[in-house]
């Protein structure tokens, strides 16, 4: 449910700015050139209980280094108050290409390596993309 709120939140956003008047040259050009956009990405994970605390911690050590990547805006994780087991990772980086560019990192290939077989196999993992145009929320 909080998944579905903060993507609906995130789509709501996108709409009402690219709909204003004084942002119509900005999202006209990021009609036509997705490059051009951030790129946002919501995932929802859900982990073993025996591996929560070596989830946490190797994300942590991935963040750290992740925040010094140039084109990183923000990259957090947030753990459920409702079931302990649930995790929401929210990156925003300045273009798609700078988070491919994030995808070819030893620390994020580390993380993934520390990781595998730490998510609950019963639970269906979804992520969200938005393409966001610059300053069309300032």
């Amino acid at each position: 449910m909080k998944h579905l709120f903060f993507s609906a939140a995130c789509c709501l956003m996108l709409l009402s700015g690219c709909n204003s008047s004084s942002n119509q040259t900005t999202s006209q050009t990021c009609e036509a050139d997705k490059a051009s956009m951030k790129y946002v990405m919501n995932m929802h994970r859900k982990i073993l209980p025996e591996h929560i605390e070596a989830y946490k911690a190797s994300f942590e050590k991935c963040r750290v280094e992740t925040l010094k990547e140039p084109g990183c805006i923000s990259y957090a994780m947030y753990q459920s108050y409702t079931d302990n087991t649930e995790f929401f990772i929210f990156e925003v980086w300045v273009n798609k290409g700078a988070h491919n560019e994030h995808g070819q990192t030893a620390h994020l290939k580390q993380h993934i390596e520390e990781i595998k077989g730490m998510s609950d196999p019963s639970f269906k993992a979804d992520n969200v993309l938005v393409y966001v145009c610059p300053n069309v929320n300032d």
